[in-house]
């Protein structure tokens, strides 16, 4: 296989373009970096339509995912270090990475044996998003539902905090008025977190399945959405801060989900 040594090269250019959101949306793809994250696509049997590989930072099991997405049908491009450190959207210097068809997530009309679901209007950060999704997979939930103008759950930054869960979990992006009509049919308990919330998070009854409603970083839960809410949560705060990062406030109200009904 030759070795591809310009930056200018035609399929170069068109995975690099893929770090633009707008052209995420007209192709239907997205770069997935490092090792770690194509491993968890081609297990979660994800349609990697490319690989970009640089042969001399490739280890032994990086070879291994190499013919592993070869075998799918995956087009192979080796790429000189330089050329690959220009598409790539990590700062430290890396081997392998897919390009992924995106899968179309819907909501379930009803129950089907889900423990929770996040979800969260207008989150603004990709790295928070995809911390959301991660979270939401360690903690046995469904998936993340995200409404209002969000950040993208396939940008770089996103993809790669998902740490490969955004393969396993269902993300759907919807608007208010579907989500509140769909959380209404589905039957869901919804919880809400705010600092302002009546209930202390390890005294809310969380009886699956459960809705996590979160708002955005700037401005919490809106009215609309406290009035869907059967339970308003907060985490008690020690310090002199009134309140902590939206992943991670998350992530004990999932894990207290988790935790209250994993027997």
């Amino acid at each position: 296989m030759a070795v591809i040594t310009s930056k200018a090269n035609a399929q170069v250019k068109a995975v690099r373009a893929l770090r633009n959101k707008r052209e995420r949306d007209r192709s239907g793809l997205f770069l997935a970096e490092s090792a770690r994250v194509v491993a968890e696509a081609l297990a979660a049997g994800a349609k990697v339509e490319a690989l970009l590989v640089v042969g001399e930072r490739l280890a032994p099991e990086e070879r291994g995912l190499v013919a592993r997405a070869r075998a799918t049908g995956a087009t192979v491009l080796e790429v000189a270090p330089e050329v690959y450190d220009s598409v790539s959207f990590r700062g430290d210097p890396d081997s392998l990475a897919a390009v992924v068809r995106k899968r179309r997530d819907s909501l379930p009309a009803k129950p089907a044996g889900e423990l929770s679901w996040v979800a969260v209007h207008e989150v603004q950060h990709p790295g928070n998003l995809g911390t959301l999704v991660r979270t939401s997979d360690a903690a046995g939930g469904a998936g993340v539902v995200l409404t209002g103008t969000a950040a993208d759950p396939y940008h770089p930054v996103a993809v790669r905090g998902s740490l490969g869960a955004i393969f396993w979990q269902r993300v759907v992006e919807t608007t208010p008025a579907e989500f509140d009509a769909w959380v209404r049919a589905y039957g869901a308990r919804v919880v809400g977190t705010s600092p302002a919330g009546g209930v202390d998070y390890r005294q809310a009854d969380y009886s699956p399945p459960v809705v996590v409603l979160s708002g955005s970083e700037r401005v919490g839960l809106s009215p609309a959405q406290l009035a869907l809410c059967d339970e308003v949560v907060r985490i008690p705060m020690a310090g002199h801060v009134d309140s902590l990062n939206l992943s991670v406030a998350t992530a004990l109200v999932l894990y207290e989900v988790y935790r209250r009904n994993r027997a």
